[in-house]
């Protein structure tokens, strides 16, 4: 993995608006990330993992931000919970992402089947094909 990521790229790995960045940076103390020597901000490797946590309290389980936030205190206050909690959610996350992967992999070899024209979505993920996504397009 790299070290930071620009705004854009968190926007679409966590499939919110910049609106909603923003949002939760001022209602979230604990969101901070750093500027760049042109003013733009930057997240690290801990924050993109805790903008998914907060991301699966308010979409996933409903939660407000306030409510998120009381939650991420109390992982937070427990010995190792947090790192651990968030390294579980990242893991179900990315397992989610890959079978997704696979299925929109096999989709597109059916429509390349059914109209003769190949399309590579695989050219689109950052660092390449996913390991556990196989080319349903090969033949055996």
């Amino acid at each position: 993995m790299r070290g930071h990521y620009r705004t854009g790229e968190v926007e679409r790995l966590l499939g919110v608006g910049e609106h909603v960045l923003r949002y939760w940076e001022k209602e979230l103390p604990i969101l901070a990330p750093t500027r760049s020597a042109f003013g733009r901000r930057e997240w690290s490797e801990p924050d993109l993992a805790l903008l998914l946590r907060v991301r699966h309290l308010v979409r996933d389980r409903g939660l407000t931000l306030a409510a998120a936030m009381d939650v991420l205190i109390g992982e937070r206050s427990k010995d190792g919970g947090s790192r651990s909690a968030l390294l579980s959610e990242i893991r179900a996350i990315l397992v989610r992402i890959f079978f997704d992967a696979g299925s929109l992999t096999r989709r597109a070899a059916s429509i390349t089947a059914a109209f003769g024209t190949r399309m590579d979505i695989r050219s689109d993920v950052p660092g390449g094909t996913p390991p556990c996504v196989q080319d349903s397009t090969k033949e055996t």
